[in-house]
């Protein structure tokens, strides 16, 4: 098993030196620190509010701030919310929507056309 180890550590090795090549600064031979993405998925925005209130409540009952300082902080936060620039938050969509989507797309483009060709009949009886 020991064996096993030491071609594993030199396996591992070699796959940080060729990664540090490829993907590293060419002086340093460094590998850049990717910074992380700015949307949040559902889930992590669920779990960083669970997290929050969870923080309020037991903040509460150990009596460190009172109902009225939350609702100043919720609505302090609102307007400092408004004054930042907002960053899009790009959220995977099902296909069932997309399809949805398309279809009321095309039924406003019928409406559309239906529109413009009563018009048009009506223009061509006028004259």
């Amino acid at each position: 098993m020991t064996k096993f180890n030491v071609l594993q550590k030199k396996r591992r090795a070699q796959i940080a030196e060729h990664k540090r090549r490829v993907h590293g600064d060419p002086n340093t031979a460094k590998l850049k620190n990717k910074p992380q993405p700015l949307s949040i998925t559902g889930k992590r925005k669920r779990k960083l509010f669970k997290k929050w209130r969870r923080e309020q409540k037991e903040a509460l009952q150990k009596g460190v701030i009172t109902m009225e300082d939350i609702k100043m902080a919720v609505a302090e936060g609102t307007q400092d919310n408004a004054a930042k620039v907002t960053t899009k938050i790009h959220i995977k969509k099902s296909s069932r929507l997309k399809v949805r989507q398309l279809k009321r797309a095309e039924r406003k483009n019928r409406k559309q056309s239906r529109g413009q060709a009563v018009k048009a009949t009506v223009d061509a009886m006028v004259e």
